[in-house]
C-alpha cells in the first residue's frame, strides 16, 4: 500500500504535462515521491499491530 498524494508544481511543468496529455489524448497526475518503507524487527511491528487493532485502521511505516 502506497499511500501518495498529487504533487505541488510550478506552472512551467505542469503546462509540459498539460502539452504531452494533448499529445497522448489521455490524463496524467504527477504523484510526490513515495517514501521506502521502513524495515521493522518483531517488537516495532507487534506495538503498531497493537495501535491498528485499538484504531481500526492500517498503519505503515515509511523511511523517515
Amino acid at each position: 500500500m502506497e499511500c501518495t498524494r498529487p504533487a505541488k508544481l510550478p506552472e512551467a511543468p505542469v503546462k509540459e504535462i498539460r502539452a504531452l496529455e494533448e499529445r497522448l489524448g489521455v490524463t496524467l497526475i504527477a504523484y510526490e515521491k513515495v517514501h521506502h518503507y521502513k524495515e521493522l524487527n518483531p517488537a516495532q511491528i507487534e506495538k503498531i499491530q497493537v495501535v491498528e487493532k485499538d484504531l481500526g485502521a492500517i498503519l505503515v511505516a515509511y523511511e523517515a
